[in-house]
């Protein structure tokens, strides 16, 4: 049996596209711990020490990048 636990993160693609939009949802609540791009947002979780984690990019002007956790049980 597989399970799948999926985490999402608001990613900055590239510096100042999404700054603003940032401050306005940070503005209206959101409580935003760091800011990744790609690459951080990967190296986090290679620093924690998961490993087969896949990646998934969705692109517009606030891009999300979604990484999915495999574990078999």
């Amino acid at each position: 049996m597989m399970f799948w636990d999926k985490i999402s993160a608001l990613i900055n693609m590239s510096k100042g596209t999404g700054t603003a939009a940032v401050k306005l949802i940070t503005w209206l609540g959101a409580d935003f711990k760091r800011q990744f791009d790609l690459d951080s947002y990967k190296r986090f979780f290679d620093e924690k020490g998961y490993t087969g984690v896949r990646y998934y990019v969705v692109d517009g002007r606030m891009p999300c990048a979604i990484a999915v956790l495999t574990k078999e049980k």
